[in-house]
C-alpha cells in the first residue's frame, strides 16, 4: 500500500495546535481556482520547472530534444508530450527540474513523522494530514492515523470533506481534530469556483458533528470578491451554530497570492483575486460584526 505525496512540511504553526508536521497528499477532487497547492490537484506525478534555477547547461535538451528546447536564449519545457521518464530531472545539476509526487509506504512516512516527536511533546503539537484531499486515500490514511495514535501523537485531518461518508467513518476514531474547509455556502457559487457543489460537504460536516465528542474546526479561506462578503460569512456562522459544541468555531484564513510561482512551474497561469492579504483592522471589524449578528463568539482569525 502506497500513497503519493507532494511534500512533508515541518514546523507548521497554522494547521492545528502546537508545532506540527503537515503531510500533503497528491490528488484532489476539487479544482479551487485560488488553490495554494496547485501541484497537489493532479493525481499523477508532474515535472516541475523552476526557470529561475535554470543555468542553461543544455543537459536536458541533449537527453530529450523533443520536450526541452532553447528559444530566444531561454529554456522552454514542452510538458504536453512529457512521458515522465525522469531522465531530465536526474540530469539537472541545479534542481531546476524536479518530479512532484513521490510514493510512500505507511512505514516510510511514519519514520518521517516521528523525527519531530520531541517538538510535538514540547508544544502540544502533532501531525496534520492535508492535500490535495487526503480522504481520497482512506486505507492509507487510516493506517497512518492508527500508527500515530498508537504512539500518542496528536492527529488532525484537513479536508474539504467532498468524499463518500464511508471514507470519513473509516478514519474518524483516530482523528483528534478535523479541519473542515468551507469555501462558500451557496452551492452554485461553490461549483463555479471549485468545480463541485457543497451539498455533500455540508451534509458530511453535519453527520460528523452529530457525535458531539468530535472536534471540528470550520475554516474559510477568504477570497476577495468570492466568499468574503458578510452575507456568505454570516450564513457560515449560522451553519456553525446548528452544530454541537465541538464544532461551533469558524476560523477565517487571510487571502494570499504566494502560490503564483507554483502555477508557473507546472505550466499553468495563476488566477489572482487581490494583491495581498486583508489588513488586521479589516479582519477585526469583520469578526466583530459577524459575532454580533450571530449572537455568539464563533468567528475568529489568527493575526
Amino acid at each position: 500500500m502506497t500513497a503519493r505525496l507532494i511534500n512533508i512540511a515541518r514546523g507548521s504553526m497554522h494547521d492545528g495546535p502546537g508545532v506540527r508536521t503537515v503531510v500533503y497528499f497528491k490528488g484532489c477532487n476539487l479544482v479551487c481556482r485560488w488553490c495554494h497547492n496547485p501541484e497537489s490537484q493532479a493525481f499523477a506525478p508532474e515535472v516541475v520547472f523552476h526557470e529561475s534555477k535554470c543555468i542553461g547547461c543544455g543537459r536536458c535538451v541533449s537527453l530529450c530534444p523533443e520536450r526541452h528546447v532553447v528559444r530566444d536564449g531561454g529554456h522552454v519545457f514542452l510538458r504536453e508530450d512529457c512521458v515522465l521518464c525522469g531522465r531530465c530531472v536526474e540530469a539537472c545539476p541545479n534542481e531546476a527540474l524536479s518530479l512532484c509526487g513521490e510514493e510512500y509506504t505507511p512505514q516510510r512516512l511514519f519514520r518521517e513523522i516521528v523525527k519531530d516527536r520531541h517538538y510535538y511533546a514540547q508544544s502540544g503539537g502533532g501531525v496534520t494530514f492535508s492535500g490535495g484531499e487526503c480522504l481520497l486515500f482512506p486505507e492509507f490514511l487510516a493506517e497512518m492515523l492508527r500508527m500515530c495514535r498508537g504512539e500518542g501523537i496528536h492527529t488532525a485531518v484537513e479536508s474539504a470533506l467532498h468524499v463518500p461518508y464511508e471514507n470519513i467513518e473509516r478514519v474518524s476514531d483516530d482523528v483528534c481534530l478535523f479541519l473542515a474547509d468551507v469555501k462558500h455556502m451557496d452551492p452554485a457559487v461553490h461549483r463555479t469556483y471549485t468545480g463541485v457543489t457543497n451539498e455533500r460537504i455540508l451534509d458530511n460536516i453535519r453527520r460528523l458533528a452529530s457525535d458531539s465528542s468530535r472536534q471540528i474546526l470550520l475554516r474559510v479561506p477568504l477570497i476577495p470578491g468570492v466568499n468574503d462578503g458578510e452575507e456568505n460569512l454570516l450564513r457560515t456562522a449560522e451553519f456553525a451554530k446548528t452544530l454541537p459544541g465541538g464544532a461551533r468555531r469558524v476560523e477565517l484564513l487571510k487571502y494570499n497570492n504566494l502560490a503564483s510561482s507554483k502555477y508557473v512551474s507546472i505550466g499553468r497561469q495563476a488566477e489572482l483575486f487581490a494583491s495581498g492579504p486583508q489588513p488586521n483592522e479589516w479582519m477585526d471589524a469583520l469578526c466583530a460584526r459577524l459575532n454580533a449578528q450571530a449572537g455568539e463568539e464563533l468567528v475568529y482569525y489568527r493575526k
